[in-house]
């Protein structure tokens, strides 16, 4: 069953790598604070919804956080890993969060 799902979920974030409502430069944007509190508070909250999302959809399928890893951590890793690699921002951005949180948390070690 885990491989099953590990392959639809690596499936649906590959096959959005060319399609889908939010891209690299949508993640980006809502990582970086603008100078508006109230803009930035929006965009901070839509940020960590999103990855929040993505790592309880894949987490210990496509990567592996293991136990006491914050949200807060989840969200500092792919807002560096955006920062890092702006060439990608052009992804969709569910492959962004699965490949930056692959980066940090493979699974097997």
């Amino acid at each position: 069953m885990k491989i099953s799902t590990s392959m639809l979920l690596l499936s649906l974030a590959c096959s959005g790598a060319h399609a889908g409502f939010i891209n690299g430069n949508q993640l980006q944007q809502w990582s970086k604070g603008s100078g508006d509190v109230g803009a930035d508070l929006v965009n901070a909250s839509l940020f960590s919804g999103y990855v929040s999302g993505v790592v309880d959809t894949g987490d210990d399928v496509l990567f592996c956080t293991g136990n006491g890893v914050t949200l807060g951590q989840c969200v500092m890793v792919v807002a560096k890993y955006l920062e890092n690699n702006p060439e990608k921002w052009n992804l969709a951005a569910p492959a962004l969060v699965i490949g930056a949180m692959q980066q940090a948390f493979p699974c097997g070690k």
